[in-house]
């Protein structure tokens, strides 16, 4: 299985060097928005495609994976999804685009 990792947001922005106060700037929220967002463990699609560019990083990359230990503060409410094959990570950047382009022409 593979859960969203909303704790390795921090860690990749830190290991990056890049300040919570600047993410949160470059996805349009506010500091306080963005910590309640990571707190809360929910985002919008387009926020998940700000992060991802502006810690120049795949949305897998976000994704705890079957071998990785849960960090204290995850919750079990996380996205899940579960991985059987070696190709699922195309299947699921596949779905995902698909799902990203539904959201843009929706409104």
């Amino acid at each position: 299985m593979s859960r969203l990792d909303y704790n390795k947001i921090k860690s990749l922005a830190a290991g990056k060097r890049i300040p919570i106060k600047e993410l949160a700037r470059l996805c349009g929220l506010s500091e306080q928005g963005f910590h309640y967002m990571l707190k809360k463990q929910s985002m919008r699609v387009d926020t998940f495609e700000k992060i991802c560019e502006a810690l120049d990083i795949t949305p897998m990359d976000l994704f705890q994976t079957e071998g990785e230990e849960m960090d204290s503060g995850s919750s079990p409410t996380s996205v899940i999804i579960k991985a059987r094959e070696a190709d699922y990570n195309d299947a699921l950047m596949q779905k995902l685009d698909i799902i990203i382009d539904l959201l843009r022409y929706r409104g």
